[in-house]
């Protein structure tokens, strides 16, 4: 499953670089920072609209970054949760509870970000099952 960027924050971007393009022109005074400021609202917007947020799977959780191939990965096994705490996401292990940096549920889109809260409360579920399960006694009352 892939989380997308919200695209309410794509298109924020692009119109601030058409913003910061038209005064660029009408100044008459423009700084190389002040000329490369639509450039760079405009690139953030093309990688918000084109670029996954978070990429979902059974064994793993990878966070893309905005711009560039840099990526960071959570690998989750059998026992582990994923709690979402408001708009944060912590991954609960044996070593502890780590959150999953630079995930938030404001800069995903709404749709998705449901499809992912739903997908982690099932993978939860199945989690505790499984854990539940394993310490149950085996071989009924007169096991040794």
């Amino acid at each position: 499953m892939r989380v997308r960027f919200s695209r309410v924050a794509g298109i924020a971007c692009v119109m601030g670089a058409a913003v910061f393009g038209v005064l660029a022109l009408l100044s008459s005074n423009v700084s190389l920072v002040g000329a490369m400021m639509p450039v760079a609202f405009l690139g953030f917007g093309i990688a918000v609209l084109a670029r996954p947020y978070v990429i979902v799977d059974e064994d793993a959780v990878i966070v893309k970054a905005l711009i560039g191939s840099a990526q960071e990965m959570y690998p989750l096994s059998a026992a582990d949760l994923l709690e979402l705490d408001g708009a944060r996401v912590f991954l609960v292990n044996k070593s502890g509870r780590r959150r999953l940096r630079g995930v938030t549920g404001w800069l995903a889109s709404s749709r998705d970000w449901d499809a992912f809260r739903a997908w982690a409360e099932r993978r939860n579920a199945r989690s505790t099952s499984a854990t539940t399960n394993d310490c149950r006694p085996r071989g009924g009352p007169h096991a040794a």
